[in-house]
């Protein structure tokens, strides 16, 4: 009988886990311009307003990326959502939502603004960024638990990211701009690696992208167990256990 307790106590909280996290999208991080601002009740806080609703409309929800310019009374508002590969596309919707909602509380006057979750990433601008490589702002996420074997782990991370990277910046027809690719350490031990570009900029552009992501790993993770690094137009990321 103890047992049985157990294991329903373990259900009911894995239940209660898997509830919340598909209800609550992951925040990572946003980037809110201090130099690029605008006034309150001005022609481009309009502008924004109307471009966010578009993007987090329930037009958009049947599809993982998606840009939209708004022209109004002011200056050209430019706005995108791109998801990870692998969410529903009501996870990804979900996703576009809070991203909007929180760029509206967090970047209040910002005419230029960046936001990632794990699930989703969302920007706009008051100038076009459609189709071009973006590398800044960037960010920077990682494990803090150390690898053991650091020079040879990063060698092996390397090789498999710039592979996933060759899949994703040429994907077959009609796919992704999205790639995975697991790796094995030991025989205990895999390494998962993700690659993924905004589907607007060409196979060149995504690739020098993620040339330029794979490089700030060492930035950012060297001999971490895990780590991410994300750029506006593309972002890789690294575990040990499979998190696609």
């Amino acid at each position: 009988m103890a047992s049985y307790k157990i294991i329903l106590f373990f259900f009911y909280i894995t239940f209660l886990c898997s509830s919340t996290s598909k209800a609550q999208p992951t925040f990572l991080f946003n980037n809110c311009s201090s130099v690029k601002t605008f006034t309150a009740n001005s022609a481009f806080q309009s502008d924004l307003t109307t471009l966010l609703s578009s993007l987090a409309s329930y037009r958009t929800a049947n599809t993982d990326f998606y840009n939209t310019t708004v022209a109004g009374q002011g200056e050209t508002a430019y706005g995108l959502f791109m998801c990870r590969g692998d969410v529903t596309l009501e996870i990804c919707h979900q996703c576009v939502v809070e991203a909007t909602q929180r760029l509206t509380s967090d970047c209040q006057f910002s005419k230029e603004a960046v936001i990632w979750y794990d699930e989703c990433m969302l920007r706009y601008s008051n100038t076009s960024f459609f189709s071009t490589v973006d590398t800044r702002p960037r960010v920077g996420l990682l494990n803090t638990g150390n690898i053991a074997n650091p020079g040879s782990f990063m060698r092996l991370l390397f090789k498999t990211m710039n592979e996933t990277a060759d899949v994703a910046a040429k994907p077959a027809l009609d796919q992704k701009k999205y790639a995975t690719k697991e790796a094995f350490i030991s025989g205990f031990q895999t390494l998962y690696c993700l690659a993924q570009c905004t589907p607007d900029l060409s196979p060149s552009d995504c690739r020098r992208c993620l040339s330029g992501v794979i490089g700030d790993l060492n930035w950012c993770c060297d001999g971490k167990q895990g780590g991410r690094v994300l750029y506006p137009s593309c972002n890789v990321r690294y575990e040990l256990y499979p998190f696609y």
